[in-house]
């Protein structure tokens, strides 16, 4: 098991009623603190569920080689142009989430990357994301296409 912050990355069954997800997704654990509270409610910020998505992707992308900081010294990056979030529970400071993400379609410079948190305790669903993201040659902010073999990297279930 690997300690990445607030997440810890371990091997978790996503639920099938979470998800239909790829063959093995990658999956992590969460303790939500009470620093993930709204100002004004107390329960989880919607700029809280996004940061950790954002977070899921980054571990990710670090599980096979390709931190930000490898695609940066290439001269590359993954820029985001779009997240759907759908927002299904409430969770609170102190609950054990479950964490997914798996990448359901890959084009020339685009992946589309689902993301599922759910209640580890009670399996139910808190929220899912789609996000897609575009491969950036930093220089000139253009789309980069997809190697190969990151391609392979990634596992995408399908390809455009």
């Amino acid at each position: 098991m690997i300690e990445a912050s607030e997440f810890r990355i371990e091997s978790i069954a996503v639920p099938a009623a979470i998800a239909p997800v790829a063959a093995s997704p990658f999956t992590l654990s969460l303790r939500v603190s009470n620093v993930s509270n709204s100002a004004s409610i107390a329960h989880v910020s919607n700029v809280e569920y996004l940061r950790w998505i954002d977070r899921i992707c980054e571990l990710h992308g670090e599980s096979f080689g390709l931190s930000r900081a490898t695609l940066l010294a290439a001269g590359r990056m993954w820029f985001v142009s779009r997240h759907e979030i759908d927002y299904q529970r409430e969770s609170f400071a102190g609950d054990h989430l479950a964490c997914a993400t798996w990448i359901s379609a890959a084009g020339k410079t685009t992946i589309q990357r689902e993301t599922a948190i759910w209640n580890h305790d009670s399996q139910l669903s808190i929220c899912r994301a789609t996000s897609r993201w575009v491969l950036i040659e930093l220089a000139t902010r253009k789309p980069l296409r997809i190697c190969e073999s990151e391609l392979q990297l990634l596992q995408p279930l399908t390809r455009r």
